[in-house]
């Protein structure tokens, strides 16, 4: 059963996590929502509810990063599966452009 409440696009984007006890990591996206994003790394597993934070670039410039807090909900052998926390203006535009730049939905 799907339970989530926010559409996603495929997407393939780098981006870093940044986990408190082991620093950076870099890692890629395989999609993405306003909700969360399964993203793609071999580097480190993390267990359920681990929180982080994504950094994700921006869209339109992607020199710049936003930081967009994030808890792991599921782990496989690809990556982990992200649900976002906590948003402020500037993630939620940083996600809907990336989504809207996408071509595959609307918001």
């Amino acid at each position: 059963m799907e339970h989530r409440w926010n559409t996603r696009v495929p997407l393939d984007i780098n981006v870093t996590l940044n986990y408190e006890k082991v620093g950076l990591i870099s890692a890629r996206t395989r999609d993405l929502s306003l909700g969360g994003a399964y993203v793609m790394t071999d580097s480190i597993r993390l267990g359920k509810h681990t929180m982080l934070d994504v950094l994700l670039p921006r869209e339109d410039d992607g020199s710049q990063l936003v930081r967009v807090p994030a808890t792991v909900v599921r782990a496989d052998d690809g990556g982990l599966a992200l649900q976002f926390t906590d948003f402020d203006a500037t993630s939620i535009a940083a996600l809907r452009a990336w989504i809207s730049a996408s071509g595959v939905a609307s918001l």
